[in-house]
């Protein structure tokens, strides 16, 4: 035991010496604490605690990350719709089904080629080899603007399903050694494309930092006969638990907020997950990213799966424990890390893992459906429905064919953006066209204080798209389908629909007239629809222009 002088008092810190990872809680008076050091022994490198003296734990936030739709003019090549413009395909999730879950393509700029002839036999002594390796990506959501924390646990279970078969796939490649599974989130975390994706990196050589790992849990089992992560003692430092797994911030964190995600039962290759204990991960790791992204502003972040190599001679099974590590980006990399090796964490764990496990994870607003929209369960194409070459001789002719369409298939058509051209200088290089989604299209955006809301939103991004042009001689309209594909179940009837039932200026005219006239709202509707039997608006819409129509009149008179 030893004594330490923190603000003006004494206090102990004991250090168990068969276990270094018992956690350290200080006392409740010590809000500032002195920086002190602990040893990270999987690693087997310090790490430095100096606590950030400007703000609390609970006030750490990381730049937002948000994942948003492709450019207009270049089409995101993991959406579905593009996989022939995507890389080779390796398998997909259903197999060999047009309405895919998952896919694992190659990876569009590979790290290492995967066409280098295989070598066996490396002498140790050589420092340079042939770049042979496998580089693949692992899609994990067919719409662009779904991110990993928004599937559901089985969805994301499915995903390390894909993980584990694509690695059983490459067991018997002789020549690869190790392979990396890893994600990241945001472009400062190293993302190059903002399609929800994971990558797998099978490599020829085992890295070093894995040989350090495997090296100091090797020395530690030696001298302990235990394993040293089965050994962590997580009273303080745990956040959530499962079934099969638990999550925590480790002893000697090395990044703000890292966290470990860990199986409860000894496990040295995670290729060896069954379906069972992947959906079981896959509803912890929801349920982490979640608080993740609520409490530090839905920051850029890396998760590594940490695993033991593929070829080994067995040893390593008793001391080696996979586990997966989450990394927020909340802090740069500074020359202190860079010069000593030694990482400095603003937070101590024991204050990072307090904040996160106390986070209540609201149900996202995008999630609440109204009554009559169902959860997606499968995803729609009417391609062909819209795929036309009729030449529509003006702009509304064109609106009214595709809402039509859409109507008699279930689903509202609405303009998504329309662009006239511009005028003057502005004109160059820009072209008249208009835009065509589903009502459905696009996310709400949530913010803090929406997330409670107990409304619902019809809203899932839905990726469905129609681009609308003059004809080059200027003498009509044509139409393309962008993307004919929905994610959701269309509804047998579109009447009540916000879109679809809206009232035009004129029938708004009528209504105000018939209400002054002491018109009954269902006489009204009646009316409405003996007048335009296309006509979808409800009783609802009826009740809501009578009273804007009664708002604004007060209005006038005030």
């Amino acid at each position: 035991m030893r004594t330490k002088t923190v603000g003006g008092k004494k206090r102990c810190l004991t250090l168990s010496a068969t276990s270094p990872f018992s956690s350290i809680t200080p006392d409740s008076d010590d809000e500032d604490p002195n920086p002190h050091l602990r040893k990270d022994v999987i690693q087997n490198r310090w790490v430095i605690f100096s606590q950030d003296r400007t703000k609390k734990p609970c006030e750490f936030k990381g730049k937002s990350t948000f994942n948003t739709n492709p450019s207009r003019n270049k089409p995101c090549i993991f959406c579905i719709g593009y996989e022939d413009e995507c890389t080779p395909e390796i398998f997909r999730v259903p197999f060999d089904e047009l309405n895919w879950k998952i896919r694992v393509v190659e990876h569009p700029y590979p790290a290492l080629s995967r066409y280098v002839p295989e070598l066996h036999n490396v002498p140790v002594e050589d420092t340079v080899l042939d770049g042979f390796g496998i580089h693949d990506v692992v899609i994990e959501s067919p719409i662009h603007s779904d991110q990993l924390l928004e599937l559901s646990p089985r969805e994301i279970g499915e995903v390390f399903v894909a993980f584990i078969n694509r690695i059983h796939e490459l067991l018997h490649l002789g020549s690869i050694k190790y392979i990396q599974v890893f994600k990241n989130h945001g472009a400062s975390a190293g993302a190059s494309m903002s399609h929800s994706h994971s990558q797998i990196l099978a490599l020829p050589i085992i890295p070093t930092t894995v040989s350090t790992r495997l090296s100091n849990m090797k020395n530690y089992f030696y001298q302990t006969g235990k394993c040293c992560i089965c050994e962590i003692q997580h009273e303080d430092l745990l956040i959530d638990s499962s079934t099969y797994f638990f999550s925590l911030v480790p002893f000697a964190a090395s990044y703000p907020f890292e966290i470990w995600i860990i199986p409860r039962n000894h496990s040295a290759h995670f290729h060896e997950l069954d379906a069972e204990m992947a959906f079981d991960l896959g509803g912890l790791m929801r349920q982490t990213l979640r608080k993740i992204s609520f409490q530090l502003n839905n920051p850029p972040f890396n998760f590594m799966i940490h695993t033991s190599p593929l070829h080994g001679d067995g040893s390593e099974l008793a001391y080696s424990h996979w586990y997966i590590q989450i990394v927020p980006q909340l802090v740069p990399t500074t020359g202190v890390e860079l010069g000593t090796g030694c990482h400095v964490n603003p937070v101590l764990p024991e204050d990072a893992a307090k904040v996160l496990r106390e986070v209540v994870v609201p149900v996202f607003a995008h999630e609440r459906r109204t009554i009559g929209f169902s959860p997606p369960s499968k995803i729609v194409d009417y391609s062909e429905a819209f795929t036309t070459k009729e030449v529509f001789p003006t702009r509304e002719y064109l609106l009214n064919w595709a809402r039509a369409i859409g109507r008699e298939n279930g689903f509202t058509v609405i303009i998504q953006r329309s662009d006239n051209g511009g005028t003057g200088k502005k004109k160059i290089g820009r072209k008249t066209t208009v835009i065509l989604g589903c009502e459905r299209s696009g996310k709400y955006r949530q913010y803090k204080d929406a997330l409670a809301r107990k409304t619902g939103t019809k809203k899932c991004g839905c990726p469905f798209r129609l681009r609308g042009r003059p004809v080059r001689n200027g003498d009509g309209w044509k139409v393309n389908v962008v993307c004919g594909f929905h994610n959701h179940e269309v509804i047998e009837t579109a009447i009540g629909s916000t879109y679809a039932g809206r009232l035009s200026g004129e029938e708004k005219s009528l209504v105000d007239d018939l209400t002054k006239s002491m018109v009954k709202p269902k006489d009204i509707l009646q009316t409405l629809k003996e007048r335009n039997e296309d006509n979808l608006t409800s009783i609802k819409q009826i009740y809501n222009v009578r009273q804007q129509l009664k708002r604004s009149s007060r209005l006038l008179e005030s």
